[in-house]
């Protein structure tokens, strides 16, 4: 059998591998790191703080590693089981029964931790996750066609290989709407953003001239019959530049294979760790779920990586 020529120039593995290795394997750790223990009243203290009503029992950091044990598809009342046991060791100070571990669980703020960084640069892309317990009510409100898929949306740093920020639709929704208003709440927190990709459905005219208007660079794959002139000035700087190199060296020049570790590496990882199927019923439950699972990869990259 012919092996198929690769894309691009000879690709030269420059990845540490004891290094990386031993990152993977820490992430393992995750699972099971109760450091949080050692603050457990300290943060009750702190959430109860002029709390009307019942007090919590149970601090945040118990819930977030309970919502990454369910992100595994460990069912609450297996989390309860376990946490129940790490009690009975003295491990932590008590454990939660399923009820309120799932009520937490699903009013968890899944907030991806922000780039301390300047000058970004992002990639977008959307996904689907399968939703694999839907039944007849998504069926009947969503119709045959979207009651099967849960979207998300992400914008990924290519340097980081981690997601910035994120969208979760159950209608499925333009990637290039969803990346536009996530890019505008990113500004709105303060984001330095050098520059902005996407593939050839990020291709709007409306987007080029924005993206110049704010001073970010686009890394946006022209169409292939683009006209020139279009109604912005970089888009059509870009496609003359195209039809010159062509595609492939245009490519290189502006770094527009970036996109694949931004975008789809994120995707290949989340999906292989946390698997691709929702097995929420409710419209919340699977949002939430499809949420957690993007905001744990995220927080178990950056321990390995600690």
């Amino acid at each position: 059998m012919i092996k198929p020529k690769r894309w691009g120039d000879t690709y030269f593995d420059r990845r540490n591998w004891k290094t990386y290795n031993e990152q993977l394997v820490k992430r393992g750790e995750f699972f099971l790191d109760l450091n949080f223990v050692e603050n457990w009243q300290e943060e009750l203290a702190t959430m109860n703080s002029g709390k009307m009503g019942a007090p919590f029992q149970f601090p945040n950091s118990l819930i977030q590693l309970q919502a990454v044990w369910h992100a595994k598809r460990i069912p609450c009342r297996m989390i309860e089981g376990i946490t129940r046991q790490l009690a009975e060791m003295g491990k932590v100070w008590d454990y939660n029964d399923y009820t309120t571990a799932n009520r937490r669980i699903n009013k968890l703020a899944c907030q991806l931790t922000l780039p301390t960084g300047n000058n970004l640069t992002l990639f977008s892309d959307g996904t689907g996750l399968h939703v694999v317990e839907s039944g007849e009510y998504l069926r009947e409100k969503y119709g045959k066609k979207n009651r099967r898929w849960v979207q998300v949306v992400i914008l990924g740093d290519p340097d980081t290989k981690e997601p910035v920020s994120f969208e979760v639709n159950l209608i499925q929704r333009s990637e290039l709407d969803s990346a536009k208003q996530q890019l505008l709440e990113l500004r709105k927190k303060k984001v330095s953003i050098k520059c902005f990709g996407g593939d050839g459905s990020y291709d709007e005219i409306a987007l080029w001239n924005q993206l110049v208007y704010n001073e970010i660079e686009p890394i946006i794959k022209p169409d292939k019959n683009a006209v020139v002139p279009s109604g912005s000035r970089e888009r059509d700087k870009n496609v003359l530049e195209r039809n010159d190199l062509g595609y492939d060296l245009w490519a290189r020049e502006h770094g527009y294979g970036h996109r694949w570790p931004a975008t789809e590496g994120i995707f290949s990882a989340v999906k292989r760790i946390f698997g691709e199927q929702i097995h929420a019923r409710s419209e919340r439950g699977i949002i939430q779920e499809a949420k957690i699972k993007f905001w744990a990869y995220q927080k178990m990259k950056r321990y390995g990586e600690a």
